[in-house]
Formats: structure tokens, sequence, C-alpha cells
């Protein structure tokens, strides 16, 4: 039979008291707020712009030659190069360059440091330094020239239509990380 002590220390148990050693407790506080403040660290680092560098620059080639080839070796693209003007291709040259100096300047995509050169963007210049070189050098390589019979003129009417994509591209991988 249980008597009334027993069944009152049943219905409310004390709890168990266990040692605990304050000095451990300080020691996991301070783990905490050691992780705590390199979490902060990397959120802070997420948020600050990311500057022009190489690894900027690798993927902007990676992009301009993903998204030449493809147009490289269409039909369409030598016919074009060949009857268009040196103009029209001039026109489409500052188009190219003018839509990738907006989607640079003002896109939100990314968050890519401003960073200019007198007054023009650093990325404008790279995208278009390297699209326009990998388009150039792609046609040469690959002796597109030679199996269109282009002409000189014909040669950087092509190049420039080859890279309106070149450009399209580097500024897409760069952006996206």
């Amino acid at each position: 039979m249980m008597s009334e002590s027993n069944a009152d220390r049943m219905m409310s148990p004390e709890p168990e008291l266990k040692s605990v050693d304050l000095k451990e407790i300080n020691e996991n506080l301070d783990s905490i707020r050691r992780q705590l403040d390199e979490l902060q660290k990397e959120r802070e680092l997420e948020k600050t712009p990311d500057k022009l560098g190489w690894d900027d620059i690798a993927q902007e080639l990676v992009g301009a030659i993903t998204f030449a080839l493809p147009f490289l070796f269409t039909g369409e693209l030598w016919d074009v190069a060949k009857d268009i003007s040196i103009e029209r291709s001039f026109a489409i040259f500052l188009l190219t360059l003018g839509i990738a100096y907006i989607f640079i300047t003002k896109s939100k995509i990314g968050n890519l440091k401003h960073e200019n050169l007198f007054h023009v963007p650093k990325r404008l210049i790279t995208v278009s330094l390297i699209s326009y070189t990998i388009s150039a050098g792609l046609i040469y390589l690959y002796g597109i020239n030679h199996v269109a019979h282009f002409s000189p003129l014909q040669y950087v009417n092509a190049t420039v239509i080859v890279s309106t994509f070149a450009v399209i591209g580097a500024i897409a991988v760069d952006m996206v990380k």
C-alpha cells in the first residue's frame, strides 16, 4: 500500500538536480558567440557587391564562347554578313554596346559593384573586348572566313554579328552566380 507521502512525491516529482559546471556553460556560450560572429561576417560578405576579378573574366569567356558557337556555324549568318553594309554593321555594333551598357548599369540581377574606367563601366569594357576577340578568333579558328569566302569587310561584319550573341552570353554568365 502506498502512503500519502509516496503518492504526493509521485504526483509532483522533484526534478533531479545535476551538478552543472559554470565554466562549461561559459565555454559553450563563447563557442556560440564565435559561431554567430562568423555567420554575421559571412552574411555581410554576401551583401557586398562583387568586384570585377579574374573569376568574372573567366565566366565572361565561357559565356561568350558558349553563346557564339551555335551561331557561328549557320549559313544564314554568313549570308547576312556578306550582304549588309559597313554602316549597318556599325549600327549593330552600337546597338549591341548600348544594350550591354543598359543591362550592366541598370540591371538588378547580379550584385555587381559599379566600377568605371574613364566613365565607362569596366564590365562593359571587358565584355566587349572578350566578345569581339572571341568572335573574330572563332571565325578564324574554324576557317569560316575561307569556307564562306569572306572579304575583309565581310569578316568584320560576321564578327560584329556573332559578337552580338557573344556579348549576351558573356553578360548573362557573369551576372548569374
